[in-house]
C-alpha cells in the first residue's frame, strides 16, 4: 500500500511539473528585434498604430462630449413659441383629444392598427408641441468664450476622423 501511495505521488508530481511547463510556454511573449509589434504565441498582434487609433477615437468622443457639455451649460431655455404654429400660448390640451380616442381604441382592441396610428400621431404631436415651445438663447458671451465652447467640436471631429482613417488603412 505504500509503495503505490509513492508511485501516484510521483506520477501527480511528474504532471504538475509537465502542466507547469506547457502553461509557461503559452504566456511567453515574442518581441521581434526591429518590429513594434508584440507576438503572443497563442494570441494574435497588438500593434501600435492599432492603440494610436483607439486612443483617437476615444479622444475624439471625449472632446464631443465635452463640447456638448459646455454648450448646453452656456444655453437659456424658455418658452412662448407655440403661437407661432397656431395652438396658443399656454398649452395644448386639443392635441390630447385624439391621444385618449388612440388609447381607447387600443385597450379596446390592442391589435387595431388604426387606434395604433393615431395614438402614435398624437404622442408625436405632443412631443413636437413640448420641443417647439421651447426657446434656447446664448447668454451674454464673448467671442473667446464662443470659441473655446466650439473648439472641442472642431478637435473632437478631426481626432475621430484620424482614428476611423487609421483602422481602415490596415
Amino acid at each position: 500500500m505504500g509503495r503505490d501511495e509513492e508511485e501516484i505521488k510521483e506520477k501527480l508530481a511528474e504532471l504538475e511539473a509537465s502542466l507547469l511547463q506547457e502553461s509557461e510556454a503559452q504566456h511567453k511573449l515574442i518581441v521581434p528585434a526591429k518590429s513594434a509589434e508584440l507576438v503572443s504565441s497563442g494570441q494574435g498582434a497588438v500593434s501600435v498604430d492599432d492603440v494610436k487609433s483607439d486612443l483617437y477615437l476615444i479622444g475624439g468622443f471625449a472632446l464631443l462630449l465635452l463640447g456638448i457639455f459646455m454648450v448646453m451649460h452656456h444655453v437659456q431655455v424658455g418658452t412662448g413659441v407655440m403661437s407661432w404654429f397656431g395652438f396658443g400660448g399656454r398649452g395644448f390640451g386639443l392635441i390630447m383629444i385624439p391621444l385618449v380616442l388612440g388609447i381607447g381604441f387600443l385597450i379596446y382592441d390592442y391589435k387595431n392598427r388604426f387606434g395604433w396610428v393615431i395614438t402614435a400621431a398624437s404622442l408625436a404631436l405632443v412631443l413636437f408641441a413640448v420641443l417647439s415651445q421651447l426657446v434656447m438663447w446664448f447668454p451674454h458671451i464673448s467671442l473667446l468664450g464662443l470659441l473655446l465652447m466650439l473648439l472641442p467640436f472642431g478637435a473632437g471631429g478631426a481626432f475621430i476622423a484620424r482614428g476611423i482613417q487609421s483602422k481602415k488603412t490596415k
